[in-house]
């Protein structure tokens, strides 16, 4: 979303990823502190003409989505019988969030099973990713090169 736009999750799951800020302000649904006049001073309130952000291919079963910065990349995989594994070639630390399904994790450091809402930590050593199995898991990543 570009700055000064309102969102917020209506329904199904939705997985964020933002860039270093300190300017994120809350329009309320938490009890975390909301300003509203600051709120309402730097809002655009313009209608996008379309506020999606469509994922794009990039490997049988990954897709991921075009941000206008270089500071992390986000990923979907879906392994199932017709992709069985996927092999991510990511840089730095990564997370892996697997959303439904079983899946099995190897960074070439070491294996782990996730299950839904289970999540992992990757060290920014470790290899590229394997991800095999039954489901859907979101891979985040520091730095798109």
């Amino acid at each position: 979303m570009p700055a000064g736009n309102l969102h917020a999750y209506l329904r199904g799951t939705g997985v964020e990823i933002m860039a270093a800020s300190d300017n994120v302000l809350r329009g309320g649904l938490t009890p975390k502190h909301v300003d509203v006049d600051e709120l309402l001073r730097v809002l655009r309130f313009e209608v996008l003409d379309d506020p999606m952000v469509r994922p794009s291919p990039v490997a049988p079963g990954v897709v991921t989505w075009p941000v206008p910065v270089e500071d992390f990349a986000l990923h979907r995989v879906t392994v199932d019988a017709v992709v069985p594994a996927v092999r991510l070639t990511v840089p730095g630390p990564r997370v892996v969030l697997c959303r439904a399904g079983e899946l099995s994790v190897d960074d070439g450091v070491g294996t782990l099973t996730l299950g839904p809402g289970q999540a992992a930590v990757g060290a920014a050593a470790g290899g590229p990713l394997v991800i095999a199995g039954e489901g859907e898991a979101y891979v985040a990543t520091a730095g798109l090169r």
